[in-house]
């Protein structure tokens, strides 16, 4: 038995079970907050109350210390979709290292990967970096709170095998989106191989209306992917996990409204074993799954970190004879030729120095580089000033449109257009005689360069009157 603790933000997810291949059995799962501000978007920011919060976990819970897994989800962890020869496992490692030639060199990294699909003598692979750094870390912070780790995952990956492993093996083209009380974690499957991930913030509180939209939305943003990049194969369902599924019909209503007449359903899975609600644990049983060394980064750290000791150790014999001959080489030449050379230099860098003509040419360059970084100063200075002159509909502006309608409408915000500033959203409001009120307020507003209202409409379905105005935001509005 494993096992697993998710870590990406402060909701935590423990738990135990096992997975033979096929089966994933669950026993016990748990949900736990860590402590406020110890730990964001995968990174341990509070070292200390974080280890404190793993013992006394593990002392509460009696949790094994030893044969653990840790699964982050991190936006350290960069991630891709690369398309390859089939080669052996160190040449596919070497050619996903080629592949990460835009990241930043200076830092050493460690690089995994997950097997998707094979054809012919190519395959595709999900493929990760992460710092060499990040994994130190995390092993000395389990480490101090004595735990031993046996694997490290990342959350990518973890959640992409569970998907394929479950509804993966009985839908071919589908969605799958993962509710938790932070994030929206979308993943695209085409023709039964994973395809596209995306993460997605999300504000509004878990089981809420404004949350089913937002899920609905990112469905939406999935199928616009699916239609850019041509993908012919047709959507056979969307699959939610993490919710409720008493709730189905709120998210259903949802998703109808962007236009997707696709079926929709909550996840189960004759696959997965489960004492527990396998819906507040999916990211946690994605690290039940072992893929093989490839994809466990603890192993994957071990054999980066043998290797830089052992170059380390050969530079450094390598240097100590080189700088040796390099040694008595200069010492031989300097003997002969130094008292000759010195004084030639020393004669041609007075005269070069005193020369008129140089000290004109320092004086002309200073001026000139001068004038340069002055003119790049002022144009970002202007660029700042210009950027801050483009309005923009955050908390700020949507708080002063809900102050407007008070008593007199309700408010449902739609979208915002960025190039034309119009605020769209939709009011209703009871009583016509308060409809007025409410433009009347908005119209006092220094926010709006203008309220574009074109009247009113009763709904016998609603019983309420339709407002119909829009609102287009004035300069700087929101900063």
């Amino acid at each position: 038995m494993s096992t697993v603790i998710y870590l990406a933000n402060q909701q935590v997810q423990i738990v135990t079970g096992n997975s033979n291949g096929k089966k994933i059995v669950i026993n016990q799962g748990y949900t736990l907050d860590a402590p406020e501000g110890s730990i964001i978007n995968g990174i341990i920011m509070d070292a200390d109350s974080f280890i404190g919060f793993l013992r006394n976990t593990w002392a509460s819970l009696r949790l094994p210390a030893k044969d653990v897994v840790v699964v982050i989800n991190s936006s350290k962890f960069v991630g891709k979709n690369i398309e390859m020869p089939i080669l052996s496992d160190s040449k596919t490692l070497e050619f996903i290292e080629r592949e990460f030639t835009d990241i930043n060199k200076e830092s050493s990294y460690c690089y995994g990967y997950i097997p998707l699909v094979t054809e012919g003598k190519t395959k595709r692979v999900y493929a990760e970096n992460i710092p060499t750094d990040f994994i130190k870390d995390y092993l000395d912070i389990f480490t101090e709170a004595g735990i031993k780790i046996k694997a490290i995952y990342s959350g990518e990956s973890s959640i992409i095998n569970f998907v394929a492993k479950t509804a993966g093996r009985k839908y071919g083209t589908f969605i799958m989106e993962i509710a938790d009380r932070m994030m929206i974690t979308t993943l695209l499957f085409v023709n039964g191989s994973f395809y596209y991930f995306n993460s997605t913030r999300c504000f509004h509180e878990l089981e809420s209306e404004e949350y089913a939209q937002d899920m609905a939305r990112s469905a939406s943003q999935i199928i616009q992917f699916m239609q850019a990049h041509q993908i012919e194969y047709p959507l056979e369902t969307i699959i939610l996990a993490g919710v409720n599924p008493l709730n189905i019909y709120t998210y259903s209503e949802a998703i109808l409204q962007q236009g997707i007449q696709v079926p929709v359903q909550v996840f189960s899975d004759e696959n997965v074993q489960s004492g527990v609600d396998i819906q507040n644990c999916i990211h946690g049983a994605g690290g039940l799954i072992n893929t093989g060394k490839h994809q466990n980064f603890l192993t994957l750290y071990s054999s980066a970190k043998k290797k830089s000791d052992e170059q380390k150790g050969s530079k450094v014999g390598i240097f100590i004879i080189l700088g040796t001959v390099a040694v008595m080489g200069i010492a031989l030449a300097s003997a002969l030729t130094a008292k000759v050379l010195k004084n030639r230099e020393l004669k041609k860098a007075k005269e070069a120095n005193e020369s008129m003509e140089t000290q004109v040419t320092w004086y002309d360059m200073t001026v000139a580089e001068n004038e340069f970084i002055s003119a790049q100063y002022n144009s970002i200075v202007g660029l700042d000033e210009n950027i801050y002159t483009y309005p923009v509909c955050n908390t700020n502006v949507i708080n002063c449109i809900k102050q407007c309608a008070g008593k007199y409408a309700e408010i449902s915000f739609e979208s915002f257009d960025a190039d034309t500033g119009v605020v769209t959203f939709t009011a209703t409001s009871k009583t016509v005689d308060e409809i007025y009120l409410f433009i009347a307020e908005l119209n006092k507003q220094d926010i709006f360069n203008s309220v574009d209202y074109s009247g009113y409409s009763y709904q016998e379905s609603t019983e309420k009157w339709d407002i119909n105005v829009n609102c287009t935001l004035a300069e700087s509005a929101g900063r």
